[in-house]
């Protein structure tokens, strides 16, 4: 299973916060903060950060993200194979279908609990933490290609989305280790530059980080834009692409 931070670390003083985090954070969309003032709630989080490593709202998305992988789907009757595992940036959640890897994503990043929940229900499945062949050659190339020992992936793929998102991630297999794209230039390999905003909600659409490269787009006027796990991920993941990681900031 992923792993969730333990709150043991903070403060007493932040004692009905964190009864709600462990009792109450799935009746909630937003992070209520009783009886504290706006300097409060600045302090509540920053010892928060300090204390347990991650921001609030990651650990309330951590929390959903369990507890919709323990869920029991009765009329699901495939399994979908899932592994943890800690990369330099972070631990990821992979999760594999019959075909193959279907979603890999940091765990605690945003979104992350609806793109479980659409491959629960696309692939019909249920979530069951093992180790075999495919888990075991992911962590490897993985590993090596944090190490900037591997260019190219040979774990198979399942994508699960419409057909033009399918098509957006084609053309994001297609862009160079160490080069980037920009969304203009990713709707003109598709045949439609004017689609430039549907190839980019597309790309925000992806579920395997890394391997299917998203982290290699970036807006017309060469800054980073838009990546669910975190700029500062992206620009450490183009930093290592380009032989560069010293100058990464993470």
């Amino acid at each position: 299973m992923i792993t969730l931070p333990s709150l043991n670390n903070l403060p007493s003083k932040w004692d009905e916060i964190r009864h709600w985090l462990e009792t109450q954070v799935f009746e909630c969309e937003v992070m209520p903060y009783p009886n504290l003032t706006e300097c409060e709630a600045g302090q509540f989080e920053r010892d928060f950060w300090d204390n347990i490593g991650c921001a609030p709202e990651e650990y309330v998305r951590i929390r959903r993200a369990i507890r919709l992988l323990e869920a029991s789907y009765p009329d699901s009757l495939n399994e979908l194979v899932c592994a943890a595992i800690a990369t330099p940036l972070g631990e990821m959640l992979a999760v594999f279908g019959s075909k193959g890897l279907c979603l890999l994503e940091f765990v605690g990043q945003k979104h992350l609990e609806q793109e479980i929940a659409a491959v629960q229900k696309a692939l019909r499945g249920q979530f069951v933490f093992r180790e075999d062949e495919r888990t075991q050659l992911l962590r490897q190339e993985l590993d090596l290609y944090f190490q900037c020992r591997l260019k190219t992936f040979a774990t198979p793929l399942e994508m699960i989305g419409t057909a033009f998102q399918k098509q957006a991630w084609d053309a994001l297999l297609a862009i160079p280790y160490g080069e980037t794209r920009s969304y203009k230039e990713q709707a003109q390999r598709l045949g439609n530059p004017k689609a430039v905003r549907a190839v980019a909600a597309a790309n925000g659409q992806n579920k395997v980080s890394i391997l299917i490269p998203c982290h290699r787009v970036i807006g017309s006027d060469g800054k980073l834009t838009g990546y669910a796990g975190g700029l500062n991920r992206k620009q450490f993941l183009l930093a290592l692409e380009r032989g560069e990681v010293q100058t990464a900031l993470f």
